[in-house]
């Protein structure tokens, strides 16, 4: 509970409380109820415009908390003069990615839940499978994405990027939910997971280990 209580005070020291509600609680509570009327047409389709969207809007976000944060000679003020400034930047990327990855998963799982629930067919393991992989997938794109945006200091730029960004995620995630349906190539869904699992963890350790090596180098030249 301790290294928990100082990962989220680190995260928080970049992301203001207005920020966490956002991401946590206002976000999905207005796509939820979005998707789930889309889902009474068809669920995958429901899925994926919720989770294109909660991408999109996880990505343009991060500006106010951590925009810029590996762009050279980024000033880290006060953080700085820590004696303990290693860990604790160490403490917020890391928490800022549990974070992310708990924002992408809740409302699509929330989502299927309520459906199972509404629908008196229930759900079936291929749908669920589905959303765990998509999960996995935007969590990798969105965080692969930051990777880049956080080089980025001005507003302007992530406005610009939005559209294109709208429309690759968009478009993985429908190449994706086309896999699932149509099962054209007749590979198993779990083999699909798996890719997307693991790609989110090859991502992850990339993106941890970058952030941290351009904050420290900051520190030590600037």
């Amino acid at each position: 509970m301790k290294h928990l209580h100082k990962k989220i005070i680190a995260h928080n020291s970049f992301c203001s409380l207005l920020h966490n509600l956002a991401a946590l609680v206002i976000i999905p509570v207005f796509l939820i109820p979005f998707a789930l009327v889309i889902m009474l047409l068809d669920n995958y389709l429901g899925i994926v415009i919720m989770m294109t969207l909660l991408s999109c809007l996880t990505v343009l976000v991060d500006y106010s908390s951590f925009n810029g944060i590996t762009a050279k000679g980024f000033f880290l003020g006060i953080i700085k003069t820590s004696t303990h400034v290693d860990s604790f930047m160490k403490d917020a990327i890391l928490a800022d990615q549990i974070r992310r990855f708990i924002q992408l998963a809740i409302p699509p799982i929330l989502s299927l839940i309520i459906a199972a629930f509404i629908s008196s067919n229930g759900t079936d393991i291929r749908l669920s499978t589905f959303i765990a992989a998509i999960i996995f997938l935007d969590y990798s794109i969105t965080t692969g994405t930051l990777i880049f945006t956080r080089n980025i200091l001005s507003a302007n730029v992530h406005a610009l990027i939005s559209p294109p960004l709208t429309a690759i995620i968009g478009a993985l995630n429908t190449g994706m939910m086309f896999l699932f349906i149509h099962d054209s190539i007749h590979i198993p869904s779990i083999i699909w997971l798996s890719i997307t699992f693991i790609l989110s963890i090859m991502i992850s350790v990339w993106a941890f280990s970058y952030t941290t090596d351009r904050c420290l180098t900051n520190i030590k030249e600037y």
